[in-house]
């Protein structure tokens, strides 16, 4: 017999059933390779991770003056995710600046976040 007491945890549970049998998907972030942006980015993966029990993002990094510092800024930022967030980073590559990006409305697929952290 079930406890219709608590309907929104019914809900929770119903939820949290459907989201462990199909997964979720992985969430994009555009990330500057600048300190305030990566900091910025560790934020955002903090609030989506635990909002929407997300375990996954996808990384591009912009604004690199090499694609060796781009993944050396996304290295470092895999490294500090999975150590203190508990969440895996997957490298999409050096990506041009966003604010060009944005300007081609094909450039964001739906359900898409992005997060323009240039300042």
């Amino acid at each position: 017999m079930s406890d219709l007491s608590r309907p929104d945890e019914l809900a929770g549970d119903q939820a949290d059933g459907l989201r462990r049998l199909f997964g979720t998907s992985a969430v994009t972030l555009t990330v500057a390779a600048r300190d305030t942006a990566v900091i910025e980015a560790y934020v955002t993966i903090k609030r989506v991770a635990h909002e929407q029990r997300c375990g996954c993002f996808k990384i591009a990094i912009t604004h690199a003056r090499s694609a060796n510092e781009a993944q050396a800024v996304f290295d470092n930022m895999r490294r500090v995710a999975h150590e203190y967030l508990g969440v895996h980073l997957e490298y999409l590559g050096m990506a041009a600046p966003v604010a060009a990006a944005l300007r081609s409305p094909a450039a964001v697929p739906p359900g898409m976040l992005r997060r323009d952290s240039v300042l």
